[in-house]
């Protein structure tokens, strides 16, 4: 990018900025990272998020053509199904191109144990 980015906004979805902001200065970057509730109210975020989800949206489908089967969104018993369902056709290696890996359903789906769950709390 010409001129490179100075600032980077993001809505507020982590107690601690330091969340976002380590992911960010990871890739070397060294930029102001301001996050607040509500940040789509700028159009730059709202036009981000509008793009992003176009890009997640778009290769899902691929993928669902991929490897020939539904892989719904979200977190529910569909999903843990889908989990399971492709384990059996495409082998647990293949489990990375499609899931998140840190997250329960991955988990389930493999038959490994799950962290306890934490109450959420707002700080």
């Amino acid at each position: 990018m010409n001129p490179l980015p100075v600032r980077a906004i993001s809505d507020q979805f982590a107690s601690s900025k330091e969340t976002v902001s380590k992911a960010l200065m990871s890739l070397g970057r060294e930029i102001e990272l301001v996050q607040r509730h509500k940040a789509e109210e700028d159009l730059a975020v709202a036009a981000a998020s509008i793009l992003a989800r176009d890009e997640f949206v778009s290769r899902l489908a691929k993928l669902e053509k991929q490897f020939g089967m539904a892989l719904p969104k979200g977190a529910s018993a569909a999903v843990d199904a889908a989990a399971k369902e492709f384990i059996t056709r495409q082998g647990v290696e293949n489990l990375p191109k499609v899931s998140k890996m840190h997250f329960r359903t991955a988990l389930r789906a493999q038959g490994l144990p799950e962290p306890p769950k934490t109450e959420w709390r707002k700080r």
